[in-house]
Order: structure tokens, then sequence, then C-alpha cells
């Protein structure tokens, strides 16, 4: 019965963790906002800042688990600095499903893993 129990809760949580992804983050402080967009079909994924400047990594975790990650510099545009990716452009598709992105300045992640889902 305890296994049981245990099995559900562990069942429950990893369900939390999976439902919980988002597709858009503030830092409370307003340093940083991270997006994944879908805009005319085309997937986008955006870091704006006016806190740092330089290089910022993107990683995408495809639905099999394979991690691709690439660096880009923030340009700046007004008083903010942005990265601004058509994901289809830098990263290979594969297949449908859910793709998490992830944001680092450094070894430092941005904010908690996003995510947007393919659809075939």
């Amino acid at each position: 019965m305890r296994t049981l129990v245990l099995a559900f809760i562990l069942g429950a949580l990893a369900l939390t963790s999976f439902a919980s992804a988002a597709s858009r983050y503030c830092s409370p402080t307003g340093d940083f906002c991270t997006s994944t967009q879908r805009i005319s079909g085309a997937v986008y994924l955006r870091l704006s800042t006016f806190s740092f400047r330089g290089p910022a990594k993107v990683c995408v975790t495809e639905p099999r688990g394979i991690r691709q990650c690439r660096t880009f510099r923030l340009r700046q545009r007004g008083s903010v600095w942005q990265l601004s990716l058509r994901w289809a452009s830098y990263f290979s598709p594969a297949g449908p499903g859910r793709y998490r992105v992830a944001f680092f300045l450094g070894p430092t992640r941005l904010g908690p893993v996003l995510d947007f889902r393919k659809h075939t």
C-alpha cells in the first residue's frame, strides 16, 4: 500500500512539473523577460533585458530528450537589449511534440524552462 501511495505522489509531482512549464517569464525585478511565441505559425524564442548585454545561450530540448544549444549576441533596440530567434532557423526540428527552452547568461539559467508544442 505504501508503495502505491508513493508511486501516486511521485506521478502527481511529475505531472505538476510537466504541466507547469510556461511560454513566458519575467524576473520579479523586471530585469529580463523570456518567451516562446508562435507568430503566423512560426515559433520565436525571445529574451529582453536592460540589465545585461553580450552573448546569451539558448538551449532547446526536443521531445526525445536531445538538447541543442546555440550562443547569440544580444542586440540593442532602444534602451533594451534583445534576442529574437525564429526557432526553425537555428535549431533542428525533430517532429511533433513538446520542446523545452532554457536561456542562459554564462552558466546561469535565466528564469524557468519554457516550452512550446510543435504540431505535425
